[in-house]
């Protein structure tokens, strides 16, 4: 307990560096692009944060942490709004959100329904943050104990994961996994300094840069499924936006397990908003009444804020691996993990002695972000809603400028440019082909994390016999752990019936 309330005193002195004019600029532009972002349908917050990262390598690292924190959680919120106002789930978290907030709107009580999603919001996040807070001492005493070979399982447990939760066959989301894994071996050993995978080509002794390869999988890709194989969207108008302060009142159950299970889910890997939204709908129903469930899918408030309170605690859930375990939550906070490498930050259990202070300034950020989504939201919502008057033919191309310069800003290299078309090529090919592209990103951001650590952990028992490995009681677990991840995969793979939530 001692630690936690240093980590709470840590974090409240770090408020000050948050209320600098600079960093409180950055705070609001964030949330109010990462809103409107949200707001349009094809645009995700994977997307968002792969654009973003390259620029953010120029500000500094306090206003980037802050700025991309208000990216993220004002794109997760964001895709309620055309959830709302148009059926068009602007991301995969809000498809429960427009089951019951289109009906509402079609009622007339769009305003109050978007309303309530707004504070939902903030207040699920404000949760996440909070436990992300209580956690991080016990995970990181925990982290420290673990070693080169621990770590290494962590990765590989990491990458199978987020291989096994996608609507693909568990096969093909390895596939992607190791894919990923293929392309962070390219370039220089990290330990012999050998070039490896270069096939001779000079300008990949450095490696692939993860920039270009998350724009190309979610941006270049993204645009161009947008245009070719998805219907353009209807314009919206909406009334005054309306608290229900009666509606949140008598759904306080339901906020507090919404947020927790929301935290729970965001701190598995490769989970994030669209599992947790969706789990949290799922129990919602079960747990009501019958009068009700009877309103579910007929304009529920009580659903609106089981999946917005869980999909916006997912947020501080996804940073507590990213940040301590070094195994991104999700393919967002794998983008973070990623702008935070290109700050020369370099997470994982020994962050909080590389770098003093840190972990303290995120969490006193996210907590501001948390209590000014509600009234950014509030403020920009309707504003946004223009956005969807914007033919999709129109808004995606000019989003293409925005990928080039991102892929270039990163590292000022022209190669990067190309790299991004060819991920974004490679990116529609697997989508057509069936195979997930979220974990190819997991795969590329913890390829240097597997990669490292299996090498250190070889050469430190390389004089004695390597069964000692077997031995050691954490990896144990881990590969327990791993062998459930992969035989449950495969059995729930061979049910016909097995369908699974989460977004590829």
């Amino acid at each position: 307990m001692d630690e936690v309330v240093r980590m709470m005193v840590g974090t409240a002195a770090a408020l000050p560096n948050v209320f600098t004019l600079s960093n409180m600029t950055y705070c609001l532009a964030g949330l109010v692009f990462g809103i409107a972002w949200g707001a349009v349908p094809a645009l995700t917050s994977t997307m968002a944060m792969a654009l973003l990262m390259g620029f953010s390598a120029g500000m500094s690292l306090e206003g980037a942490i802050i700025f991309l924190l208000g990216v993220y959680s004002g794109s997760v919120f964001g895709g309620s709004i055309s959830a709302v106002c148009i059926n068009i789930p602007g991301k995969p978290n809000s498809v429960c959100t427009a089951i019951e907030g289109y009906p509402l709107f079609r009622r007339g009580e769009g305003g109050t329904a978007l309303g309530t999603a707004i504070i939902a919001s903030s207040v699920g996040n404000v949760f996440g943050t909070v436990v992300l807070i209580i956690c991080t001492p016990f995970v990181l005493a925990l982290a420290l104990g673990i070693g080169a070979w621990e770590v290494f399982l962590l990765g590989l447990w990491g990458v199978l994961f987020s291989g096994s939760i996608t609507d693909a066959p568990p096969l093909k989301g390895w596939l992607a996994g190791l894919i990923g894994l293929s392309i962070a071996f390219v370039g220089a050993d990290s330990i012999s300094g050998e070039i490896r995978y270069t096939f001779g080509i000079p300008a990949l002794y450095g490696g692939v840069s993860f920039v270009s390869v998350l724009i190309g999988l979610f941006g270049f890709a993204e645009i161009a499924r947008g245009l070719l194989f998805e219907a353009d969207y209807k314009s919206a108008s909406l009334n005054r936006i309306r608290i229900s302060w009666r509606q949140l009142r008598d759904n306080l159950a339901t906020l507090f397990n919404g947020s927790a299970i929301g935290t729970f889910v965001g701190a598995l890997p490769a989970a994030g908003a669209d599992v947790a939204a969706f789990l949290s709908y799922t129990v919602s129903r079960r747990l009501a009444s019958p009068k009700q469930r009877a309103e579910y899918g007929k304009g529920s408030y009580r659903g609106i804020i089981a999946a917005e309170t869980a999909d916006n605690a997912s947020v501080g859930g996804d940073l507590l691996p990213t940040l301590v375990l070094a195994i991104p939550g999700s393919t967002v906070a794998a983008a973070f993990m990623g702008a935070l490498n290109l700050q020369g930050v370099v997470v994982g259990p020994m962050i909080e002695m590389s770098h003093p202070g840190l972990m303290e300034y995120v969490f006193a950020s996210l907590l501001i972000v948390s209590l000014l989504l509600g009234i950014v939201g509030y403020l920009v919502a309707k504003p946004a809603i223009a956005l969807l008057s914007v033919p999709r033919n129109v808004l995606l191309p000019s989003i293409m400028p925005i990928c080039v310069m991102g892929a270039f800003a990163a590292q000022n290299n022209v190669v990067d440019i190309y790299i991004m078309l060819v991920s974004g090529v490679a990116g529609i090919s697997l989508v057509m082909a069936g195979i997930p592209v979220a974990p190819i990103c997991i795969g590329l951001i913890l390829g240097p994390l597997v990669d490292l650590n299996l090498r250190r952990a070889l050469l430190i028992y390389q004089d004695q016999d390597l069964s000692v490995l077997l031995t050691r009681p954490i990896g144990l677990v881990l590969i327990a752990v791993i062998a459930i991840t992969v035989v449950g995969s495969m059995k729930a793979g061979k049910d016909p019936g097995a369908t699974s939530q989460a977004n590829p």
